[in-house]
């Protein structure tokens, strides 16, 4: 192996899907006013496409890596579950990625995972399995410090490489109305920060509360 970063399978939830931006670490951000929850019958009805993560939210010299609707069984498997199962949930998932264009990686890889389902209670389901997913794969839990959409967790994942220096992937997972979203950063260790990738979370957020309260 030359060192060079590999990109790990779409559906490793516990390390992420691995897509790529900078990581020039943040200092602490205030947290933004708490805002009012969805409501059972609020959805966000846009397709996936127009409301993930867009390359305006990431550093300007990222370019578009990864765009692509996942396949039920990519999906089902990623979440431990079945293709009936997410069916009977309404549930589709889409991916988008960045990534800076060098051979050399050692910080830092962005992407978004946006499962849409056919309603709130689908979609605290599918938060459920995609956590119980992540643990399960390896991944440890952290304190957000803020709470994002109606519901957040903070999932950690070490993953090692060929030449010993293992990545780190912070995911920002949460649930807003009939969505679950999965913000994720991968980087070499001590790379960046937990702030940098609840910076992108609340772009994220921001964008699917936008569609919902156009709705």
């Amino acid at each position: 192996m030359d060192g060079r970063y590999r990109e790990p399978n779409v559906m490793r939830f516990a390390a992420a899907f691995a897509l790529t931006a900078i990581a020039a670490a943040s200092c602490a951000r205030s947290s933004p006013p708490a805002t009012a929850p969805a409501t059972a019958s609020q959805a966000v009805r846009s397709a996936p496409q127009k409301v993930i993560l867009q390359a305006s939210d990431v550093p300007a010299d990222y370019l578009l890596e990864t765009d692509d609707a996942m396949s039920p069984q990519q999906l089902a498997d990623g979440l431990s579950t079945s293709t009936k199962m997410l069916e009977q949930r309404g549930a589709s998932g889409y991916v988008r990625a960045f990534k800076q264009p060098d051979q050399q990686f050692r910080c830092c890889l962005i992407d978004s995972i946006l499962i849409t389902t056919s309603d709130a209670n689908a979609a605290r389901a599918v938060f459920v399995d995609f956590r119980a997913s992540a643990l399960a794969l390896g991944s440890t839990e952290t304190d957000l410090g803020e709470k994002v959409g109606d519901d957040s967790r903070v999932l950690v994942f070490q993953q090692p490489t060929a030449d010993g220096d293992d990545l780190t992937t912070m995911t920002v997972l949460f649930r807003y109305a009939n969505v679950v979203d999965a913000v994720e950063v991968t980087g070499r260790p001590g790379s960046f920060e937990r702030f940098y990738v609840l910076d992108f979370a609340r772009k994220q957020l921001a964008r699917l509360r936008a569609d919902l309260e156009r709705t």
